[in-house]
């Protein structure tokens, strides 16, 4: 989840609060928001007669993810620019193990659907190598998003019409990642699952083909851009994303059933529900093996990799200060996100616990278990890769003090250059322990079954 704190100089708080009082002053009696579509991210209406094309975000397992016999995941958690890179650095350690062309499914939740959608469309983003990885990952895409709204154009549909913050960062996002890439441009393989949080009734929402459908809606033409924001747009910070419900309803019916109609969803960042990401794998091998024996469908292995960037959760600056209170609470308190980490921080911990990584183990143990809803009980095998794992490696393993900084890496759209090359130093350490410790997908990772009947 992107806890979005902008980290601003003193100049640009005061060209912000210049403009900002500039056009408060000159626009105080300025009416409601002009009626009409003004955000530019609108779902499209699907027609009988328009023909689907099945993307790479879809429920459906094809032979692309058997014709191996194995079956492979990587959630990717979320954490803005931190999860980013962590996540793709892990992907490009799994690269040189020559694991990642036979990862399936791919899951991101807020920053964690970077690397995610970076690596679906490869040609169309860049290629998947250090240098371009770490030079689009890297990019200070905040500073870039609040400049915007200087923009003349973005300042009248800002204040006038429905535009908001969010579709400002669309634009970052289609500029300088996505380059207007739609969910077509995705390759058939892995798939890639992004999700968000439906605001209206606070359930997972994850842009596939069949939950577009059932809006009347294409997913192959809706710009991922719009669903990496919507994945992470962090309440407070940024608005929230409005898809249009196209499907015919019948209000009395529904309303008869207790059911009320729903012409609009309006999603944002998807950490509340799951931060980890890795519902959405979950719910892929659920909704495929259900009614079969996984140990068939993947007789090889199942593995599924977890990228967590959570960093760490305590705040001993707050020992021997007076006052919490920093520049940015004047414009926002923090005390408010810090009490929604302590949430996610819950979350994690229960979401773990379902993985088969109890409690007191979470930041030490990186291998756990999960059953699958099918006939025979088969279950997969996990692999927690986390930063805040490099607290219990040693001093000498982990390098001096990488632990400590790799951890207390702020939750914010960008980062510096000495940042980023701790997070990929500790994904090659945490890589590294992890081959030391037994093989990836091996004779231990092969689906065990209690043949429940």
């Amino acid at each position: 989840m992107a806890r979005f704190i902008p980290v601003l100089t003193l100049k640009d708080v005061r060209h912000l609060a210049g403009l900002m009082a500039t056009v408060c002053l000159t626009f105080a009696s300025a009416c409601s928001p002009l009626p009409g579509h003004w955000r530019p991210g609108w779902n499209e209406h699907t027609s009988e007669r328009t023909v689907i094309v099945e993307t790479a975000a879809s429920w459906n397992m094809t032979d692309l993810e058997t014709q191996d016999g194995r079956f492979i995941g990587l959630a990717i958690s979320g954490g803005g620019s931190r999860a980013a890179n962590f996540g793709a650095a892990v992907m490009l350690e799994l690269q040189q193990r020559g694991l990642l062309d036979q990862v399936d499914v791919i899951s991101g939740v807020s920053g964690g659907t970077l690397p995610a959608v970076y690596y679906g469309l490869r040609d169309k983003a860049g290629p998947f190598e250090s240098e371009a990885v770490r030079k689009t990952l890297g990019y200070d895409f905040q500073r870039n998003w609040l400049w915007r709204w200087l923009l003349p154009h973005n300042i009248f549909r800002f204040w006038f019409t429905d535009f908001t913050r969010s579709d400002i960062m669309v634009q970052v996002f289609n500029a300088h990642l996505t380059h207007k890439a739609t969910f077509a441009d995705l390759r058939p393989h892995p798939k890639i699952l992004l999700n968000s949080t439906v605001h209206n009734d606070h359930m997972r929402f994850t842009f596939t083909d069949d939950r577009f459908a059932s809006l009347h809606s294409n997913l192959a033409m809706y710009h991922v851009a719009n669903a990496v924001n919507a994945s992470s747009a962090f309440p407070g910070a940024f608005e929230d994303v409005t898809l249009e419900n196209y499907s015919p309803q019948d209000p009395v019916a529904l309303k008869a059933l207790g059911v009320e109609p729903v012409k609009y969803l309006h999603l944002y960042d998807g950490g509340p529900i799951d931060n980890l990401g890795v519902q959405a794998i979950v719910e892929y091998l659920n909704r495929n093996v259900t009614g079969s024996r996984g140990a068939h469908a993947f007789p090889n292995s199942c593995l599924i990799f977890v990228v967590d960037a959570t960093p760490a959760s305590e705040h001993p600056e707050l020992n021997d200060s007076q006052s919490s209170r920093q520049v940015v609470d004047y414009f926002i308190d923090t005390n408010v996100l810090d009490a929604m980490d302590a949430m996610l921080i819950e979350s994690r911990r229960s979401n773990l616990v379902r993985l088969g990584i109890p409690p007191e183990k979470q930041d030490q143990e990186v291998h756990g278990h999960f059953v699958m809803n099918d006939q025979t009980g088969c279950g997969c095998e996990i692999r927690h890769i986390a930063l805040r794992h490099l607290i219990y490696m040693s001093e000498s393993a982990a390098a001096p003090g990488l632990a400590y900084r790799a951890t207390r890496i702020n939750t914010k759209f960008w980062l510096s250059k000495e940042e980023q090359d701790d997070l990929f130093m500790a994904a090659k350490l945490l890589m590294k322990e992890l081959d030391d410790d037994g093989p990836l997908p091996g004779s231990d990772s092969k689906p065990t079954c209690n043949h429940r009947k």
